[in-house]
């Protein structure tokens, strides 16, 4: 699509966090101009979290007062205005559905309003997840449910082409500062046991190791059992508190395989990370991660999951098994890779190529620009 043969529009946002720049805000969609501009909501959901450390999840999600553009795009958010207005979302929206049941209905009727153009899922997880959502409203799901459409994020390459495999030591990242939620206390574990063995692996950790997640509820006994084995393998391990993007980015460069093996992820960005960088990927297989990993571009482990695919973790009994079923599927692939290094490249190209084809920031931005013109046609 030619820039200078399409219509000039503006589209306006409330935030500009990383998910938002990510999505849409940093795309080179033709013709379109961002710009953010401060909502009703904006100050008391900044209060409310100043004072008490909490992000009120309606005010937070919802958006009115915004002037000035020809369309609105959100991420996770709803408007009460009358501008047409888009939403990208990561589960379903809205966003406040699961903790503020009172909303509920209120956020669905604003879906089913015609200023709501269009609801981009991130992946077809995601829309499966807003299906599910409408069930409960028989009313209103086939209005909304025609507006849903995927689209998921896009990704530069990080290398020009395919990189060769390890020739000797394997190299490994994960980032996130969620550590636990990731699985790197299975991967520390798992670790610590080839290690012992003897085989060649390095491991580089980005994280806060944060804890206590609503997916593996982990404990500081926890994070005292991850800088234990941390500090037990000073040169098979390096761990980094914090990073800048562009180093992460780097780390993901020299290393051979990136690693999400998480108990819950709503997409998983590091995985299109580390196939940028021809890295194949070792992940589970709950949300989006079997839409962007398979065991032709990376490494699988199989977990128990509900029909919209999130981990089994509703009992104590229930994250144990998870926990223990994750470790033992991270170690055999380890020992896998091990045995066979040369898959590591054969994988690396293959997830190369499919990031190549399938998160080309031109195509999905010029997929994007569709959508906004879809949006803006008279309703």
């Amino acid at each position: 699509m030619d820039s200078h043969s399409v219509r000039p529009i503006t589209v306006g946002t409330k935030d500009r966090n990383y998910n938002v720049s990510r999505n849409f805000m940093d795309a080179p969609v033709p013709g379109v101009t961002y710009g953010r501009r401060g909502d009703l909501f904006k100050i008391p959901d900044y209060l409310l979290y100043r004072m008490f450390g909490h992000i009120d999840p309606v005010l937070h999600n919802l958006e009115y007062g915004s002037r000035g553009f020809d369309l609105l795009h959100f991420f996770n958010a709803a408007s009460l205005g009358n501008t047409p207005w888009v939403s990208t979302f990561e589960t379903s929206i809205p966003r406040w559905a699961d903790t503020v049941a009172w909303g509920h209905r209120f956020g669905v009727k604003l879906m089913a309003r015609d200023a709501c153009r269009r609801l981009i899922a991130m992946c077809d997880a995601a829309r499966a997840d807003q299906l599910a959502l409408l069930e409960a409203h028989p009313d209103l799901a086939e209005k909304i449910a025609a507006k849903v459409t995927v689209l998921h994020p896009p990704q530069k390459p990080l290398i020009d082409a395919p990189k060769a495999g390890p020739d000797g030591t394997i190299r490994m990242t994960i980032v996130g500062k969620d550590f636990f939620r990731k699985g790197g206390g299975e991967i520390l574990r798992a670790l610590d046991r080839v290690l012992e063995d003897g085989l060649p692996f390095h491991l580089t950790i980005v994280s806060t190791l944060e804890h206590g997640d609503y997916a593996s509820k982990t404990t500081e006994a926890d994070v005292a059992e991850a800088k234990r084995v941390i500090a037990k393998w000073p040169d098979h391990i390096a761990y980094h508190y914090r990073l800048p993007n562009d180093q992460v980015l780097d780390l993901f460069r020299t290393s051979h395989v990136g690693l999400l093996p998480t108990w819950g992820e709503t997409y998983g960005y590091s995985v299109l990370e580390a196939q940028a960088a021809g890295c194949p990927a070792l992940t589970t297989d709950l949300r989006a991660l079997p839409e962007i990993n398979d065991e032709s571009c990376g490494w699988v482990v199989e977990m128990p999951k509900t029909r919209l695919r999130d981990g089994v973790l509703g009992t104590a009994a229930e994250r144990a098994a998870f926990s223990r079923q994750l470790g033992e599927g991270i170690e055999a692939r380890l020992r896998e890779m091990a045995a066979d290094p040369a898959s590591i490249a054969a994988k690396g190209a293959n997830a190369y190529k499919r990031l190549r084809t399938h998160h080309d920031p031109v195509t999905h931005a010029t997929r994007l620009r569709e959508i906004y013109d879809e949006a803006l046609r008279p309703a």
